[in-house]
């Protein structure tokens, strides 16, 4: 049977062009296959999320949101959007499998730790005399919507690789603008747990330590020196970890019932 995937990611109505790191995943995902197509559609820019479903015509369709952790978009509004049921929704001969976001996976906190350490050594740092900061979006929501993040930051500490690992958020307590109270280490490497989304990385978070976009320091900030980090991109462990996801869905779902009484 064809197999589609779909990523479904952030993206930015006022920088378009923070929908580059999905895109290239897509192109990636589209290279290697084995999918017969693969397309990326956004939230706040086209192509947009109501459009997904008429851009492929694969008869399984896995959807995989490219968010750092669950959330009210993740939760709510992707499935709500796309007029989905849950993991699987069957419609008009279609199967349609709904994974988990992939900032959840349990391989994200390695593959964090290995960008930070890498940081931390080009700039001549000795990880466990570096303190690391991490910055998630949050949600102003009640409640706000820390779950992956907190898990992520503690998998990281408990390695005891660096001299302090310390969580912030963009839109909840505690707040990114205040890392100065957060992290106490001199030397700090900022590190975005944000999973293929560009507006943030790119725009919201260098000012927050007197960088312009595109600008990763270090920079010595009220005597602190801060190096701060990309978010994840179309590295090879991300485009794993995605094209993992997509075999997993379609793996559990093998026995799963399609219109007319048909069954894989």
């Amino acid at each position: 049977m064809s197999t589609a995937l779909i990523l479904v990611g952030h993206g930015s109505a006022r920088h378009p062009d923070s929908a580059a790191p999905i895109l290239a995943l897509a192109e990636e995902l589209r290279r290697r296959g084995p999918w017969s197509e693969v397309v990326a559609v956004f939230m706040k820019q086209p192509p947009h999320l109501d459009q997904a479903l008429e851009r492929v015509s694969g008869e399984t369709v896995v959807v995989i949101p490219v968010f750092a952790g669950k959330g009210y978009y993740t939760d709510t509004l992707i499935p709500r959007g796309m007029g989905l049921d849950g993991p699987l929704t069957i419609r008009g001969g279609r199967r349609i499998l709904y994974t988990a976001p992939a900032g959840g996976q349990p391989r994200i906190p390695g593959l964090m730790a290995c960008r930070a350490d890498g940081v931390a050594r080009e700039c001549g740092w000795r990880p466990e005399q570096t303190s690391l900061l991490l910055i998630a979006h949050g949600s102003q929501r009640p409640g706000g919507a820390g779950e992956t993040p907190r898990a992520i930051a503690s998998a990281i500490a408990a390695h005891n690789h660096f001299a302090e690992v310390e969580l912030s958020f963009l839109e909840q307590p505690p707040f990114a603008e205040t890392w100065e109270q957060i992290v106490h280490g001199p030397r700090v490497v900022a590190l975005p747990l944000l999973v293929a989304q560009g507006m943030h990385a790119s725009q919201d978070i260098p000012p927050l330590f007197g960088l312009s976009s595109g600008q990763t320091g270090p920079v010595e900030i009220n005597g602190r020196i801060v190096r701060l980090a990309t978010g994840l991109g179309a590295e090879p462990e991300l485009v794993d970890i995605i094209a993992e996801m997509a075999e997993t869905a379609l793996a559990s779902a093998q026995d799963s019932p399609l219109p007319g009484g048909f069954h894989t």
